[in-house]
């Protein structure tokens, strides 16, 4: 009907091609965010090997918030069309390595206390661990 008033209307260029309803491609969601979060965490472990061979600061402030973004991406999939119940397990799964990884680096994170003992015994502190006051 739609091609028969269209081409009594002078637009008989148009093809059943351009009046067929297009379909839509639904893209993929839950897979590309797994991905990116085992990504950032990955970006995290070696953040925090890093900080363990050159003793920066700066390496755990970057290991947690890469660790941050791993959960960020992990908790985004629930809102993907396409997840699944692997998707389910793979994303506690995250979590849970995401939750050990901060521990850890909270662990090596300086606190109130330690500052204070290094300001104590900075010459000493100093002999033993150079790397480590920057």
């Amino acid at each position: 009907m739609i091609a028969l008033s269209l081409t009594l209307s002078g637009c008989s260029w148009l093809t059943d091609e351009d009046t067929a309803p297009r379909q839509r491609v639904k893209l993929l969601c839950a897979e590309p965010r797994l991905d990116n979060s085992f990504k950032f965490h990955t970006r995290a472990k070696e953040y925090l090997t890093s900080y363990y061979k050159t003793r920066k600061e700066s390496e755990l402030f970057f290991a947690w918030y890469a660790s941050e973004d791993s959960d960020y991406m992990a908790r985004t999939i629930r809102k993907c069309w396409d997840k699944r119940n692997k998707h389910y397990h793979a994303v506690k799964n995250m979590m849970r390595k995401n939750d050990i990884l901060q521990k850890v680096i909270v662990q090596n994170m300086r606190h109130d206390s330690h500052t204070q003992i290094s300001e104590l015994f900075l010459d000493d502190y100093r002999k033993i661990f150079v790397r480590d006051i920057q």
